[in-house]
């Protein structure tokens, strides 16, 4: 093979994803900022430069404030307490010694199937008066009609989050898990130490780059929410459960102001990159290495 072969090989195996990258991520992105600054009538056909005035109307008004906060409340709702619940599901599940297939099936359910579909079923759940959480929580916690009041609409919503999320989790910390080596937790027996212990010093460490997999996963999922809220609350009560994606198909889609919908999807990169960049935090690039405190 002659050295000009040898250096463009490499080059023409890359070309593939290269295409691909390309036409999938980068086309898409240019043109979004391109949309950002014109002012696109779908029913004429017809566009005009307007510059930063899309910016301009739509990052002060009270509806981005409103889809940004809720966002981040979903996604504060969801990752912690799906991550959280995934984890104790795959050590519980871990730690049986017959059934295992069983409840990994169970847990994965959910994951397995349509959250449209799911999302209609809990809807009726949440139903006022007649619904199994109005009839179970309203006698012991005097709530009830989540889905109509601005104040528990949201919860409601990332109650579905988490439950479609924890199975996908504890799946991926269960097959971590099973690849830990067991002489680490021999030794740690030999030390003496106690079963949080073992799970602090070496199950933690050790689950690090999944955790880090996992966040991005949950991250990406929570801050991308569209489909249950479509399904369930179509974003209202008054505003209360409109995220940044919603609020993009409601501008988008049903206003047709293609150019301030494309503001918000730039308002939606930039806080998935902000979150993204956690990973590259001192204890995250710990985790992400694998390495013990």
């Amino acid at each position: 093979m002659s050295t000009r072969t040898a250096r463009l090989t490499p080059h023409l195996l890359l070309a593939p994803a290269t295409i691909c990258l390309v036409l999938f991520v980068a086309a898409p992105l240019v043109i979004v900022l391109v949309l950002a600054f014109f002012n696109l009538n779908l029913v004429t056909g017809t566009s005009s430069f307007v510059g930063g005035a899309n910016f301009a109307t739509e990052i002060p008004h009270p509806e981005f404030a409103r889809a940004l906060r809720n966002t981040l409340l979903y996604a504060v709702f969801t990752i912690g307490p799906s991550m959280v619940g995934g984890l104790l599901v795959a050590l519980l599940i871990h730690g049986l010694r017959r059934g295992q297939g069983f409840w990994r099936s169970l847990y994965f359910l959910p994951v397995a199937t349509t959250l449209v579909a799911m999302s209609s079923v809990w809807r009726w759940m949440f139903r006022a008066d007649t619904g199994v959480v109005d009839t179970v929580i309203a006698p012991i916690l005097g709530i009830h009609d989540w889905l109509s009041d601005p104040n528990l609409a949201l919860a409601a919503i990332t109650v579905v989050g988490n439950w479609h999320q924890i199975g996908l989790v504890a799946i991926l910390y269960l097959a971590a898990l099973g690849t830990l080596p067991q002489d680490q937790y021999d030794s740690a027996s030999l030390d003496g130490a106690g079963g949080w212990n073992r799970f602090w010093h070496v199950t933690w460490p050790a689950l690090g780059p999944t955790t880090i997999f996992v966040f991005i996963m949950t991250a990406g999922s929570a801050l991308q929410a569209y489909d249950v809220i479509a399904a369930m609350t179509q974003g209202g009560p008054l505003g209360s459960t409109e995220t940044l994606t919603f609020a993009i198909w409601n501008r988008g889609v049903h206003y047709f102001d293609i150019g301030r919908a494309a503001v918000l999807s730039l308002a939606l990169l930039v806080l998935s990159v902000a979150v993204t960049a956690i990973q590259r935090t001192g204890y995250a690039r710990r985790l992400e290495n694998g390495g013990s405190r």
